[in-house]
């Protein structure tokens, strides 16, 4: 399969363009409008095909694109490629915008068309044990050092990824409707601190994010029946079951990537891209996490 990578900036160059150019199978192509960016990296990685314009990427018929620039560009850019039924990858999130949000997965659905998005946590390694359970409690912190941030960025940019795991993880239990608690704290008109708790089912969740801490450290705390695991920053932890404590470890011969979810998410983008066609039970996941979004921003817009 060709899959080509649109907009390369650091984090296709660190996360997505290693991965993609070392698989199996798997013949990549490069667009940007940098030109010495693009000579590099065909250089460096062996490239054959590249481009500086969408209209040559899409003339060059991909199997994929996978879209890394700015979110303000996704929707327009997406739009394009599955109207000219190409399957699409997109970092997170689809846009900033919910409407835009819908009309991408609509449009997805009506060329029969992969829309995929990079939820890597819903992949990381340490994690998978934890949701084969439903959860009796879910509790997802992330924190960062000094970064407040206007309320839509800072949802739709960072806290996306704890609200759609919390998300995930609890519909793959249950089913219904939650109205989530919002609470925020703004320093300047900036977002810092943000929380946000619902019960689904018999599930307590709570998912908040400080941009305000003394430190870079995300922890996600998952208790079922008579278990219990806490991961700190994806890659290590414990867990508790019958009241006693076992560590929780990747082998470390497994890459940075590998532990953070990127490499198994990559390999089900494929697998999905290899059975053609849309994914509506994936799209309904989708549109629920951009919604929780929405909601969370409307809230602490008020």
């Amino acid at each position: 399969m060709r899959i080509a990578l649109l907009g390369l900036g650091d984090i296709a160059q660190k996360a997505y363009l290693p991965l993609i150019a070392a698989m199996p199978g798997i013949t990549p192509l490069l667009c940007t409008r940098q030109a010495a960016v693009l000579q590099q990296l065909m250089q460096q990685y062996r490239i054959k095909e590249g481009y500086t314009e969408l209209g040559q990427l899409i003339a060059a018929r991909p199997d994929a694109v996978m879209i890394h620039s700015s979110t303000d560009s996704h929707f327009s850019l997406a739009t394009q490629l599955l109207n000219a039924g190409i399957a699409v990858f997109i970092d997170k999130p689809l846009s900033y915008q919910l409407a835009e949000c819908e009309q991408l997965l609509a449009l997805a659905e009506q060329k029969n068309q992969l829309l995929f998005v990079g939820f890597n946590r819903r992949y990381v390694p340490l994690y998978q044990s934890a949701l084969a359970v439903a959860p009796v409690q879910l509790q997802y912190q992330k924190n960062r050092y000094n970064l407040p941030a206007d309320t839509r960025t800072f949802v739709y940019d960072d806290f996306i990824h704890l609200l759609d795991f919390a998300h995930y993880a609890c519909a793959l239990h249950n089913r219904g409707n939650f109205t989530p608690a919002v609470y925020g704290h703004f320093v300047d008109g900036q977002l810092g601190a943000v929380q946000v708790n619902w019960q689904c089912g018999r599930s307590l969740v709570s998912a908040s994010m400080n941009r305000l801490a003394g430190g870079n450290f995300e922890r996600l705390e998952y208790f079922a029946s008579s278990q219990h695991w806490q991961v700190d920053n994806l890659v290590q932890g414990h867990i508790w079951a019958d009241n006693r404590q076992q560590q929780l470890a990747v082998n470390d011969w497994h890459n940075t990537l590998y532990k953070r979810g990127f490499v198994s998410m990559l390999e089900d983008f494929i697998q999905q891209l290899a059975k053609g066609g849309s994914n509506t039970a994936q799209n309904k996941t989708l549109l629920s996490s951009h919604q929780l979004c929405e909601f969370v921003v409307q809230q602490l817009q008020r």
